[in-house]
């Protein structure tokens, strides 16, 4: 590759904008909300209006036409609600699913997330943010509005009564609001064990041969169900908080608000300053009022688990903002060059891996690296693939570089679909071509499926040696000018492995090679050897192949 683009600007990566994302329908199910409170207020003038008209002995019809007509196209209304939130829930949940990805993507699999916990807050954390966004969210805004809507009603048929029911609105927020702090605590214990149940229960799955030849898959169950324990007490917990706080809503708020209506009407009614009808309509007013504060109530806990998601999530952007830095406008190099300058690098944790390391691989080249284990081979190879960014120095790479590694990573699907990884739109023919390269085709030939031949889950319908094929074939679809592979051969048997060289033969004609080596013959055919001791590279050796391996020894 040439000069890198520059960064965009990703000021605001780290923040869940819930209102932008959710967009139109979540406005939508606020004015519905509206709009539905309003139509209710006028069903409870005409029931009022009914009354009145009863007593009076005056004809029914123009009220009932007016409540029948208004309660039906309420009910029309009611049909909007549950589609706009379920819109709103999955669109803020696609925003930040793809914004996680792509934070996951930038700061790769050297942040210290364990996988499971990560997984976790994209599925069920992400769920819980949507809900709180399609869910709570309106229902707090509808909660907050609505009662000063129904109020100003009131207020048009008495307004002492109004200013009573004002007065007491506030106090259900108030209520709740001291009762955030004691669920914004359990709610995140919630959320911090079930992460961890899950990332228990994928390493558990990802390492049961080891567990079952080790004998200790029983012990490891029951440290999960240790942790399955701790989560439905946190459950019950949260559970037990919520009901607190509709017992609150329920009995104190609810109960007080429509005494309070109901003894003001009879007050206002006595003193005969509202007719009978007026005093029905006050006690239904009463009653509505209170519904969407009762709402906020019954949905609390949604809220609760909601936010703590949300800070989870916006602490996972965060350290992708974080990773995101502008990179440095770099030299042009001719195609297939490398070049490291004196680079250096140290992970997260300050372990260092690299330290003022320079070398250069002119286009076509073959280079191997050796040493022992730990001296940082895979970290250079992972810079020169752009996987990691040095602190210090420059790594220029003119052109496209790929990744054979030495155990590679199949998805769950058909040969096809793992080639089509590295490049979507390739056709038949071409997949053929790269199977044929890799000395697979013959093969993928002879099985019943063809190219829609099932790998299985990592590629554990293969053998060790087809896998690696496949991923060479899969390396031989992307256009790359440089190759690195990370000792392609070390897990295959002697058969295999004379396949698997003339198949890098092929792939690697007229292209940078870089080898990463693990086993003194990884080095047949390349044209030289850098020796990588302690993350610096303390020798260059050239020659022939006999000339190479007595000058470097065991490359471990």
């Amino acid at each position: 590759m040439t000069t890198p683009d520059p960064a965009p600007d990703h000021t605001d990566e780290a923040k869940i904008r819930l209102y932008t994302a959710a967009g139109t329908s979540l406005r939508l199910s606020v004015l519905v909300g509206w709009a539905r409170a309003l139509l209710g207020a006028g069903a409870a003038l005409a029931v009022g209006n009914i009354v009145d008209h009863a007593i009076g002995g005056d004809s029914l019809t123009s009220p009932l036409v007016w409540l029948g007509s208004l309660l039906l196209v309420r009910a029309l209304f009611s049909v909007i609600p549950p589609i706009a939130s379920t819109s709103t829930s999955t669109r803020v949940e696609s925003d930040l699913r793809r914004r996680v990805l792509d934070g996951v993507l930038e700061t790769g699999p050297w942040s210290g997330r364990r996988t499971g916990e990560t997984v976790a807050k994209a599925t069920e954390g992400i769920e819980a943010v949507g809900a709180l966004a399609g869910t709570f969210l309106p229902q707090l805004i509808a909660g907050m509005s609505i009662p000063i809507l129904l109020a100003i009603v009131v207020a048009v048929i008495d307004w002492p009564t109004a200013l009573v029911l004002v007065l007491l609105i506030p106090l259900i927020p108030m209520l709740l609001r001291l009762m955030e702090k004691r669920f914004a605590s359990v709610s995140a214990r919630y959320r911090e064990t079930a992460d961890q149940l899950a990332a228990r229960f994928l390493d558990g799955i990802q390492g049961l041969r080891t567990l079952k030849t080790l004998d200790r898959a029983d012990a490891y169950g029951d440290a999960i169900a240790d942790v399955a324990e701790r989560l439905r007490v946190e459950t019950m917990g949260l559970l037990r908080v919520n009901q607190l706080a509709l017992l609150a809503v329920d009995t104190l708020f609810t109960l007080g608000t429509v005494v309070a209506a109901a003894v003001m009407a009879a007050i206002r009614l006595s003193g005969d300053a509202i007719s009978q009808g007026e005093a029905v309509s006050i006690v239904l007013l009463g009653v509505m009022l209170i519904e969407p504060l009762s709402q906020i109530g019954r949905f609390f806990y949604v809220g609760a688990i909601g936010r703590a998601s949300a800070k989870q999530v916006k602490n996972l952007l965060a350290i992708a903002h974080e990773a995101r830095k502008p990179a440095p406008a770099l030299e042009a190099v001719d195609e297939g060059a490398v070049e490291l300058d004196g680079v250096s690098f140290a992970y997260p944790d300050g372990t260092s891996a690299i330290n003022d390391l320079s070398f250069a691989l002119s286009p076509g080249g073959r280079v191997a690296l050796v040493g022992p284990s730990g001296a940082g081979k895979t970290t250079i190879a992972h810079l020169v693939l752009g996987l990691l960014e040095p602190q210090s120095g420059t790594v220029r790479v003119g052109g496209r570089a790929v990744l054979v590694p030495q155990r590679p990573f199949l998805f769950h699907g058909s040969v096809a679909d793992n080639l089509r990884v590295a490049k979507p739109d390739a056709t038949e023919p071409e997949i053929w071509a790269a199977l044929e390269a890799a000395d697979l085709a013959a093969l993928v030939r002879r099985r019943p499926d063809g190219l829609d031949t099932q790998v299985g889950e990592r590629g554990l319908q293969l053998s060790g040696g087809e896998v690696q094929r496949l991923a060479i074939a899969r390396a031989l679809l992307v256009d790359a000018a440089v190759v690195v592979f990370d000792e392609p051969t070390s897990n295959v048997d002697l058969e295999s492995e004379a396949r698997l060289r003339a198949a890098i033969d092929r792939l690697t004609a007229g292209r940078t090679v870089l080898i990463i080596a693990h086993r003194r013959s990884t080095i047949a055919g390349v044209d030289r050897a850098l020796l990588i001791e302690g993350g610096r590279l303390t020798r260059t050796v050239s020659g022939t192949e006999t000339e190479l391996l007595g000058a470097i020894g065991d490359p471990r």
